[in-house]
């Protein structure tokens, strides 16, 4: 290995929401990693130069684009190329995540899928684990990480892992109703994907698939809107922004407001100043 690499940047995430999920954003002009495994599954979307690593007897390369997939217990080691240097962000998945979303996927137990390419492009999945990452280390609500992360895993298993067809899901217009009156009746509340799927009586994998066919929103954005039609109603009628926010079940005043702004394009200040000149 040499001297110790000169590694800038290196961040870890643990979001107890995610449990058995960790996530970390690196950067590398060094040579850093010897041959090693993970019991979990390795998901690395490279955002900029290039790795070239070993895998199992056999040397891969992969660039900025391109989404790296390393089965759990799998001997590895990657590197940067020592020219272009290698900046990438990286989930590790616990095995339990991704045998209970397959056996959603295909309607019975399926064992830990596999992924026969180490490196496969795929810009849309690129773009969808990109969002997921900023919504853990940005502090997203429990409800939006557990379905980016469960429609991730979807996608990534039907598109490159080594299983069959899946099922396709039937729209359950109960279900959808169902969902949409726990979520009216919870707006101050961490409510979670397996509460929903049980209120439901679906799978998370179906229930997702069956609420976005039906309403045009995945849950949590769903929940949001929601959110911010309270906190509108709070606004006009004399509430303070931060209490607002409380009320409306956001975490912060500061997480209200960016919500907020992206489903009204104003700020609560702006929308309340309006509020109280119509009144």
């Amino acid at each position: 290995m040499g001297k110790t690499p000169a590694n800038t940047d290196v961040q870890f995430w643990r979001d107890p929401d995610l449990p058995g999920v960790e996530v970390r954003y690196s950067s590398y002009c060094e040579e850093a990693f010897r041959k090693h495994t993970h019991d979990a599954y390795s998901i690395g979307l490279i955002e900029t130069g290039r790795t070239s690593f070993f895998l199992e007897g056999t040397m891969h390369d992969a660039v900025a684009g391109q989404i790296a997939l390393i089965n759990p217990g799998a001997v590895h080691a990657c590197n940067p190329d020592l020219e272009l240097g290698w900046t990438y962000r990286m989930f590790y998945v616990d095995s339990s995540w991704l045998e209970s979303v397959a056996a959603e996927l295909f309607g019975r137990e399926t064992g830990a899928p596999a992924f026969p390419s180490p490196v496969v492009d795929d810009q849309d999945l690129l773009a969808h684990w990109r969002t997921l990452f900023l919504a853990i280390t940005e502090g997203a609500g429990r409800l939006e990480k557990e379905t980016l992360l469960v429609q991730g895993l979807t996608d990534l298993i039907s598109r490159h892992a080594e299983l069959g067809d899946a099922h396709q899901p039937a729209t359950d217009a109960d279900a959808v109703r169902l969902v949409k009156e726990h979520l009216a009746a919870n707006l101050a509340e961490k409510v979670s994907l397996d509460a929903l799927s049980e209120v439901a009586h679906l799978s998370r994998y179906h229930l997702l698939r069956v609420f976005q066919d039906a309403v045009g929103l995945p849950p949590h954005a769903y929940q949001n809107q929601l959110r911010v039609d309270l906190g509108k109603l709070l606004l006009t009628g004399g509430t303070s922004i931060s209490q607002a926010a409380v009320e409306a079940g956001f975490v912060d005043q500061s997480h209200f407001s960016r919500v907020f702004k992206q489903h009204t394009g104003a700020t609560p200040r702006q929308y309340q100043k309006a509020a109280d000149s119509n009144g």
